[in-house]
């Protein structure tokens, strides 16, 4: 037996405490999954050991391909050609669900807190030489994420200092400048810049059309501070702060792709940035351990939680908390590209 069982391609969602020790089932024949029951005798398997070190949801790998061993790492997506996909018929999944209407504030409610917002429905407030609108803050229950879009029409904003967590950026229309403590990044559409804690910043536009950018704050929200000069603190331990979406860097997730833009490369421990392609299709519902926002790049398709679902276009905007089911749905033969922030930081690849 050189290769394990695929005990279930999805991972395991176990609560573990504190100072416990889990032995893990690596030869996918334990009964008792996803911990040994002594099944592997006889064979080259041995079971690994994870000691806990603080009380929190893991997911133990469940198809024993994950490079990481223990954990899950998103390897069950490659172990088939396709995503797996929601195999229930339409007329039922149609019939367990109710289609949501947009409010007058341009947003959709649906399961768990999960909601769509439309970008024509969010209000705009001067602020600091931008025009700034919130899309996600703990009014809407999140725990983690705050998230703002900006615009910014003239030459450039004040210096802004978002005081203890980290900010990312992420450039979805004109291009320019951003002044990260002094130090100067080039951005245009799809460009991931990332702002460490307690460093200023400063946008600035080149000529042409208005920039726009959506700025992801990390953990939890703070309160936006104007300062009147640019403090000159920046982390030259991580020199590199901005990355722009390459197809050559694509990581193949069965028929889909993601590029990972802001994460732990780059020194981003908090927060991760990245951009996917989903085909014609509609996932298999599932979860994931962390908080998400998500904004629709191209297509349209539809957001389903458990028992609602709402249309999704170019533009629009989701905010997805922490262990929520969900199934993006695209609908158009050309695909769907979406970014995404999701805390804590991670693989986009890893769900259950």
């Amino acid at each position: 037996m050189d290769k394990p069982v695929v005990a279930q391609y999805k991972p395991y969602r176990v609560n573990v405490q504190e100072g416990e020790r889990y032995l893990w089932c690596s030869c996918g024949r334990s009964q008792s999954q996803p911990f040994c029951d002594k099944s592997h005798v006889g064979t080259d398997f041995n079971p690994v050991a994870f000691n806990a070190t603080e009380s929190r949801a893991v997911l133990f790998c469940g198809c024993k391909h994950s490079a990481s061993g223990v954990l899950c790492d998103g390897s069950h997506n490659n172990l088939a050609d396709e995503y797996a996909e929601d195999e229930r018929p339409v007329e039922e999944l149609l019939r367990s669900s109710t289609e949501i209407s947009f409010d007058s504030a341009g947003r959709a409610q649906l399961d768990g807190g999960c909601y769509v917002q439309q970008p024509t429905g969010l209000a705009w407030t001067a602020v600091a030489g931008l025009q700034l609108a919130t899309v996600i803050s703990a009014a809407d229950n999140a725990r983690f994420i705050a998230q703002y879009m900006v615009r910014l029409e003239g030459s450039r904003s004040e210096v802004l200092l978002y005081p203890e967590v980290d900010v990312v950026l992420y450039c979805t229309a004109g291009s320019g400048r951003v002044n990260v403590a002094g130090r100067e990044f080039s951005v245009s559409s799809r460009t991931g810049i990332h702002i460490r804690r307690n460093e200023g910043f400063a946008l600035l536009r080149d000529s042409g059309e208005e920039l726009r950018a959506l700025l992801t704050v990390c953990p939890g929200t703070a309160e936006l501070k104007v300062l009147e000069a640019m403090p000159e603190n920046f982390d030259s331990r991580f020199a590199d702060r901005k990355v722009a979406y390459d197809a050559a860097k694509r990581v193949t997730m069965a028929d889909r792709f993601y590029q990972v833009l802001v994460g732990e490369d780059i020194g981003s421990t908090e927060v991760t940035q990245f951009i996917g392609q989903v085909p014609k299709s509609k996932a298999a519902p599932h979860r994931h351990l962390y908080e998400e926002a998500i904004i629709i790049l191209s297509a349209r398709g539809t957001m389903w939680t458990e028992t609602r679902r709402a249309a999704v276009q170019s533009g629009d905007l989701i905010f997805l908390p922490a262990e929520q089911e969900h199934s993006l749905q695209c609908t158009e033969e050309a695909g769907m590209e979406l970014a995404g922030h999701f805390y804590p930081s991670g693989s986009p690849s890893i769900n259950y």
